[in-house]
C-alpha cells in the first residue's frame, strides 16, 4: 500500500467491499471531499484504514485485550 500501482490493484480487487464501505460512510452523513484526489488511491486507503479500525475494536472490546 505504498505505491499507486499497489493501491490501484487493491481497489480493483476489492471494489465491491470498498463500495459497501463508501456507502456506509455516505448514509452516515460523512462528507468525503475528493477534490484533487486519486480516487482509487483514496478509497483503497479509506477501506484499508476502516477495516484496520474494525479489527482493532473487535480485538480490544470483543476479545478483552
Amino acid at each position: 500500500m505504498i505505491y499507486y500501482k499497489d493501491t490501484h490493484a487493491f481497489y480493483d480487487k476489492h471494489y465491491n467491499e470498498i463500495e459497501d464501505i463508501r456507502y456506509e460512510f455516505e448514509i452516515s452523513g460523512v462528507n468525503i471531499d475528493l477534490k484533487d484526489q486519486d480516487l482509487k488511491n483514496y478509497f483503497a486507503w479509506l477501506a484499508f484504514e476502516h477495516r484496520a479500525y474494525e479489527l482493532y475494536v473487535q480485538l480490544v472490546y470483543d476479545e478483552g485485550f
